[in-house]
């Protein structure tokens, strides 16, 4: 494997990695940290799901409203 290759590979890893690390800031307990990476799962678990469907028009937006409705 060249050099080059491997290098690809490093960068590939620590970005995909990144995000789900997150960087514990001062002042926050173990727990708290742990707490805000299952919410960041969770909501981007909710969005992936939402896109899918999206995605394959299994369950179209209802448009009975202009306005947003949450």
């Amino acid at each position: 494997m060249s050099i080059a290759r491997k290098m690809m590979m490093l960068v590939l890893i620590v970005a995909l990695s990144a995000p789900v690390m997150g960087c514990a800031g001062v002042g926050k307990a173990p727990a708290d940290h742990r707490h805000e990476i299952a919410r960041v799962v969770d909501y981007d678990t909710r969005m992936f799901v939402d896109d899918v469907l999206l995605l394959t028009q299994l369950r179209r937006p209802l448009r009975t409203s202009r306005w947003i409705i949450d």
